[in-house]
């Protein structure tokens, strides 16, 4: 079996790098969008857990619930994404390298 050609290794090389810099850049954001939702649902817990102790609801509580709500809800949603994004951009890394010629 021939071994690769220098122009094909430069093509190669070059596509993937494209594939990077369209499909896995534009989304590295993500991971610190993912970071403050986390955060943001954390901090919510905690203060609703163990440091809320009035009965009462005024307007900020229920501001708050439905913030830790919503960020509940995306946080298993941004998991699957930023694991996603994560495995993908590990993948093109180790293609780009070289290892799997």
């Amino acid at each position: 079996m021939k071994k690769p050609s220098e122009n094909w290794k430069r093509i190669r090389r070059a596509a993937l790098e494209r594939a990077q810099r369209t499909a896995i850049d534009p989304l590295s954001p993500l991971y610190n969008i993912y970071s403050g939702v986390c955060a943001l649902y954390l901090a919510g817990f905690i203060h609703f857990r163990f440091l809320n102790f009035s009965n009462e609801v005024d307007s900020l509580t229920a501001f708050l619930i439905v913030v830790v709500a919503i960020a509940g809800a995306l946080v298993p949603v941004l998991t699957g994404s930023v694991l996603t994004l994560h495995f993908a951009s590990r993948q093109l890394e180790r293609l780009t390298s070289g290892e799997d010629c």
